[in-house]
């Protein structure tokens, strides 16, 4: 959690991502790209343990 200063309120979750400066555009593609990046990995494990298990 992160305390603004001046502010007097306790900042957490996607509020907090406004007060780093960046566009919430920015965070989305970032949460978008990791996700499909993370799937592609996932998959092409998957596709390896398959493979290894056939042979």
């Amino acid at each position: 959690m992160y305390r603004a200063p001046g502010g007097g309120a306790v900042i957490g979750g996607g509020t907090g991502l406004a007060v780093t400066g960046a566009d919430i555009g920015w965070w989305l593609a970032l949460g978008i790209a990791l996700l499909i990046t993370g799937a592609l990995l996932l998959h092409s494990h998957r596709r390896r343990t398959i493979a290894a298990k056939k042979d």
